[in-house]
């Protein structure tokens, strides 16, 4: 499949007339509406509207790419602006761009939503390519660029391919003060639990830490008083939260991935559970991690 089978002209404005990326957006949303393209326009509008911004790639100063998922579609669809002046964005009016790709999916597409994310910002990466789309006048020219017209969508990725190969772990007798510092240290939100084999038998997160710290913090800081402890800390031997056993406060429910399940596995996994990290296991022991933005890295590193 290559790129240019997820564009048509009818989805293309050239020129674009807008100052910012959201009113780019928002043109090229009804681009698509008017082309009928968008099963719900209402219900696009108000993801638009209201959950903006979902997300934002902007590859240097050549392109913005906002993206959305949402049932308002019921297949992925491109719409392309190419304005005669500079767009600014938002969120940063230093940073300005004269070319817009809106891409929107439903969630059952998201494996080949993140594919064509991932393309177009590699694509764009090239000022040979960006030069030419500035230069074209059609939308007819745009569909038929020939730099666009050579990119193949990845082909399927698998877990293997994507993952962080060392994984952070930690064993359940070990602390909740120390998991926390370990987290701190290396910027990392999700640790897996594993017994002396390296099997997993669950998992620490941000949520854990917050859920026994926090509390204990909070009067602390609220009245100076120290709490007491409860019965169940007096029989630990630990009236400090930092004390407490990781076994005591894991998650034991833990989602896994095995490392030949498919980039399509783990979209869908990601959408459907709402869980952005994963343990990747190998006959139980665990082999390594994966996090939404390992799988966005990869997509769009060139």
């Amino acid at each position: 499949m290559k790129l240019t089978d997820v564009l048509s002209p009818e989805h293309i404005i050239v020129p674009l007339r807008a100052g910012t990326v959201k009113e780019a957006t928002e043109r090229l949303a009804e681009q698509l509406i008017q082309a009928g393209a968008v099963a719900e326009p209402q219900r696009l509008n108000a993801v638009i509207r209201h959950t903006w911004p979902e997300d934002m790639v902007s590859v240097g100063e050549h392109a913005f790419l906002p993206h959305f998922r949402t049932e308002a579609v019921r297949r992925l669809v491109t719409a392309v602006g190419i304005s005669p002046a500079p767009i600014r964005w938002e969120k940063d009016p230093h940073r300005a761009a004269r070319i817009v790709i809106f891409i929107v999916a439903p969630l059952r597409d998201a494996a080949l939503y993140l594919q064509v994310v991932g393309a177009f910002a590699r694509t764009l990466s090239d000022p040979e390519t960006v030069l030419a789309l500035l230069a074209a006048k059609t939308a007819e020219q745009v569909v038929h660029l020939a730099a666009l017209d050579a990119v193949q969508l990845p082909s399927q990725l698998t877990v293997r391919d994507i993952m962080t190969s060392h994984a952070f772990t930690v064993r359940p007798a070990q602390t909740l003060g120390e998991v926390a510092r370990t987290m701190i240290e290396h910027d990392i939100r999700a640790m897996p639990v594993v017994d002396d084999s390296g099997a997993l038998i669950g998992m620490v997160t941000h949520r854990e830490l917050l859920r026994h710290l926090m509390p204990d913090f909070l009067q602390r800081t609220k009245t100076g008083e120290v709490r007491a402890p409860t019965r169940s800390q007096l029989q630990r031997g630990a009236a400090d939260p930092r004390a407490i056993p990781v076994k005591d406060a894991m998650a034991r429910s833990v989602l896994c991935l095995s490392e030949d399940q498919t980039l399509s596995d783990v979209a869908n996994l990601m959408s459907s559970k709402d869980v952005d990290r994963f343990p990747v296991v190998r006959e139980g022991v665990v082999v390594g991690f994966l996090t939404r933005a390992d799988v966005v890295r990869r997509l769009i590193a060139p």
